[in-house]
C-alpha cells in the first residue's frame, strides 16, 4: 500500500491503470503538465510534445519537407529530379563566403551555382541559401606556398621565409598549424631584408625547413564593433549576401530564404580576431559585448545583412544560424530587428547509454531518478527533456505565437539539419541502414513539422557510403539521366514519397479545425524502461504520438506511431483505441510509410463528428486520413 501511495503523489497513475485492467487510457493524452520541467532540470518520463495537439496545415507541411543539397557534380539534376518527385519541396544550399573570388566579381563556381538555383526553379524547389565562412576558406582568399629557409620549432614566433613579396600584415599568414584553418597564424611583422616574419601566435608545432602553405585572407577575421576592421569585414560579408540574392532571383527563383550562419561548434574561428593570437596575448584587450547580444560581432554583422537584404529584396526570408546549436542563447524578442526565423540542429539519434547516474551535474532530475536504457530516438532528443534545452520551450502554442523579432509579423522555426548516422547506432549493413534512414525521417518529418517546426532540411541528399546520411542512391553518379525513380529510388526515398502522398489534396487554409483526441491501449503492454521500487516504468502507451494536420475543409490526416526509444528495436504491434472528435466524415484510411501499403482498422461512428478508430500501432508511421 505504501508504494501505491507513493507511485500516486508522484503523478504516475497512468502507470497503474494496466494493473487492474486489460485497457489503460492515456489521460489526459495532450496534458500541458508535460512540460511542466522548470529549467535547468531535466527528465526521462516528461513527454513535453504531449503538452498540447494542434492540427496543422497539411499544405504547409507539405512545403516543409526539405533536405540538405550534398550532390555531387556527376547527375545533379537527375538528384534534384528524384528528390522532387520523392516529395521534397525545399533544399538547403550551402554558398560560402570563401566562394566568392578575390575579385569579388563572381564565384569561383559560379556556373554550378547558377545551375542549381535554375534546376530549383525549373522543380519547383524553395531554396535556403545559408551563407558561412568557416576558418577553412572563410572570405575571398588567395592560396600559396613560400620556402622555409630554417626549422622553426614548437613555440616560435616567427620564421624565416624565401620570399615576403606581397604578403600582407594582419591578412597574410601560415594555413593549418593546428586545424583546417587558413591564415592561423597571421603575420603581424615583416623583415623584407632577412626574410623574418612574426606570428601572431606561437607555433603549436616544429616546421621543417620546405615548402610552407600560406594565405592572403582579403577581409580580416571579425574584430570588434565599431572598429574600422569590422566595418569593411561586414561590408564584404553583406556584399556576398545581396549577390547570393541577385543570382537566385536571375535564375527564375521567386520565393528563398538566407539562412546566416551554420553552428558554432566547429569552423567559427573567423568569428573572432583573438583566435588567431595568442591567448596570453590577444589583439583585443578591452572587453566586448556578447558576440550573440546586441552590440556583439554576430549580432550586428547579421542585423546589417538583415538590413541591406530586406531593403533589396524585402520577401526573402532572413533566417538567424547562430541557434543551430545554441536554441537559447540570445532571446527571440532580442534578435536583430527584420529576422524572419531561426534555425535548429538536434541530431543526437545515434547511441546514447543512461547508466541510472546524472550525465551532467547542472540538470538535476526532477524525479530525482534516472532509469538504465539505451536509446537510438530518431526524432532525436530535441523534443523531450532528457537535456533540459527541450526545443519545445520554444515550439509550444503559447510561446510560438506570441514571440518574434522586432519588425516581423510572423516567426519561423527551421529545422536545417536532421538525420542519422547509420554507424552512430551501431547498423553497418546495407539493408538496416537504408530502413534506419527511412524511419528518422518520416518520423522526423511527422513530429517536428507537427510540433511547430516550419520546415524541416533532413541531412542528407547524398553520400558516397549506404552507412552515411544520404537517402539517394549511391551509385548516382553512375545512373542514366533518364532513370524512373521506380527504378532507383532507395527505401527512405521511397517512404517519404509514401508520405507526400498521403497528403494529396492539401490547400492551404485560413485556418485549420481541431481535432481532439482520446487514447486507450487495449491488451498486452511493453516498457521503454523499468523504474525502480519507487518509481514506475515508463510505457510506451505514454510516447504514442498522435499528430493531425488538415488536408482541406473536408479531411484530416493523422500520423500515429509510438516514438520508440530505441530504433533498433522492432516493437511487435500495440492496439491502441483512438477516438476523434471534430472529424469531417467517417471515411478512414490508412497507410504504412515505410511500406507503402494499407493497413486494416477498424472505424465506429459516435456521432455527427466523432470517430472511434482501433488499430494496431508500431515504431513505423501509419498515417489517417479521415474524411467524407
Amino acid at each position: 500500500m505504501r508504494k501505491l501511495l507513493v507511485l500516486i503523489a508522484c503523478g504516475f497513475s497512468s502507470a497503474l491503470t494496466a494493473v487492474f485492467a486489460a485497457e489503460s487510457a492515456v489521460t489526459p493524452y495532450a496534458d500541458p503538465t508535460q512540460m511542466e520541467c522548470p529549467w535547468p532540470k531535466m527528465s526521462h518520463y516528461k513527454q513535453p510534445w504531449r503538452g498540447y495537439l494542434e492540427t496543422r496545415s497539411g499544405y504547409d507541411f507539405l512545403n516543409g519537407l526539405g533536405i540538405n543539397l550534398c550532390t555531387p557534380s556527376e547527375n545533379e539534376e537527375l538528384g534534384i529530379r528524384l528528390l522532387a518527385e520523392t516529395g521534397i519541396k525545399t533544399f538547403r544550399i550551402e554558398i560560402g563566403w570563401g566562394e566568392m573570388s578575390w575579385s569579388e566579381a563572381a564565384l569561383n563556381n559560379e556556373a554550378r551555382v547558377r545551375r542549381r538555383l535554375a534546376l530549383c526553379a525549373r522543380y519547383g524547389i524553395r531554396p535556403t541559401l545559408l551563407i558561412n565562412a568557416h576558418q577553412g576558406v572563410p572570405c575571398p582568399l588567395k592560396f600559396f606556398e613560400r620556402r622555409l629557409l630554417a626549422d622553426a620549432p614548437k613555440g616560435s614566433h616567427s620564421v624565416r621565409l624565401d620570399n615576403v613579396a606581397d604578403l600582407v600584415v594582419g591578412r597574410s599568414g601560415l594555413n593549418g598549424l593546428s586545424d583546417y584553418w587558413a591564415a592561423e597564424g597571421l603575420i603581424t611583422a615583416i623583415r623584407p631584408d632577412t626574410g623574418e616574419v612574426t606570428l601572431s601566435k606561437a607555433l603549436p608545432k616544429d616546421l621543417k625547413a620546405g615548402p610552407l602553405p600560406l594565405a592572403t585572407l582579403k577581409y580580416a577575421p571579425l574584430h570588434p564593433v565599431g572598429t574600422p576592421e569590422f566595418d569593411e569585414t561586414a561590408a564584404g560579408w553583406v556584399k556576398h549576401a545581396l549577390t547570393l540574392c541577385r543570382l537566385a532571383e536571375e535564375e527564375g527563383v521567386k520565393e528563398y530564404d538566407l539562412e546566416i550562419w551554420n553552428e558554432l561548434t566547429f569552423g567559427t574561428y573567423f568569428l573572432d580576431i583573438n583566435n588567431y593570437y595568442d591567448k596570453e596575448a590577444p589583439k583585443v584587450t578591452v572587453q566586448q559585448p556578447d558576440f550573440l547580444n546586441e552590440g556583439g560581432r554576430c549580432w550586428e554583422l547579421a542585423r546589417r545583412t538583415t538590413a541591406a537584404v530586406k531593403q533589396a529584396h524585402p520577401n526573402v526570408r532572413v533566417i538567424w544560424g547562430f541557434s543551430n546549436t545554441t536554441f537559447y542563447h540570445c532571446r527571440i524578442d532580442r534578435l536583430p530587428p527584420g529576422t524572419d526565423g531561426q534555425s535548429y540542429h538536434p541530431y543526437g539519434t545515434g547511441t546514447r547509454t543512461f547508466a541510472g547516474v546524472l550525465e551532467r551535474q547542472d540538470q538535476p532530475a526532477l524525479e530525482g531518478f534516472v532509469p538504465t536504457y539505451d536509446m537510438r530516438l530518431m526524432e532525436g532528443w530535441a523534443p523531450t527533456f532528457i537535456q533540459t534545452e527541450c526545443l519545445i520551450r520554444h515550439l509550444r502554442p503559447d510561446v510560438r505565437l506570441s514571440t518574434k523579432a522586432p519588425g516581423v509579423n510572423r516567426f519561423y522555426h527551421y529545422m536545417t539539419e536532421h538525420g542519422v548516422c547509420t554507424t552512430e547506432c551501431g547498423v553497418n549493413d546495407a539493408p538496416g541502414a537504408w530502413r534506419l534512414k527511412a524511419l528518422c525521417a518520416t518520423r522526423s518529418y511527422c513530429l517536428w513539422l507537427n510540433k511547430g517546426i516550419d520546415v524541416l532540411h533532413y541531412f542528407s541528399a547524398y553520400e558516397e557510403q549506404v552507412t552515411g546520411f544520404g537517402l539517394l542512391p549511391t551509385e548516382l553518379p553512375k545512373l542514366p539521366a533518364e532513370s524512373r525513380f521506380d527504378d532507383v529510388a532507395t527505401p527512405p526515398m521511397r517512404a517519404v514519397r509514401n508520405l507526400s502522398r498521403a497528403f494529396a489534396g492539401s490547400v492551404p487554409l485560413e485556418r485549420t479545425d481541431a481535432l481532439g483526441v482520446d487514447v486507450v491501449s487495449l491488451g498486452p503492454e511493453s516498457k521503454v524502461f523499468e523504474g525502480d521500487a519507487s518509481h514506475p516504468p515508463l510505457w510506451h502507451r505514454d510516447v504514442l504520438a498522435v499528430l493531425p494536420f488538415q488536408l482541406n475543409p473536408k479531411k484530416h490526416a493523422v500520423a500515429v506511431y509510438v516514438m520508440t526509444r530505441d530504433a533498433l528495436k522492432p516493437l511487435p504491434p500495440e492496439t491502441f483505441r483512438l477516438t476523434f472528435s471534430g472529424v469531417k466524415g467517417s471515411r478512414v484510411e490508412a497507410v504504412d510509410v515505410l511500406r507503402g501499403e494499407p493497413l486494416d482498422v477498424q472505424v465506429k461512428t459516435l456521432g455527427v463528428d466523432k470517430l472511434e478508430i482501433v488499430l494496431p500501432v508500431t515504431e513505423t508511421p501509419v498515417i489517417l486520413t479521415i474524411g467524407q
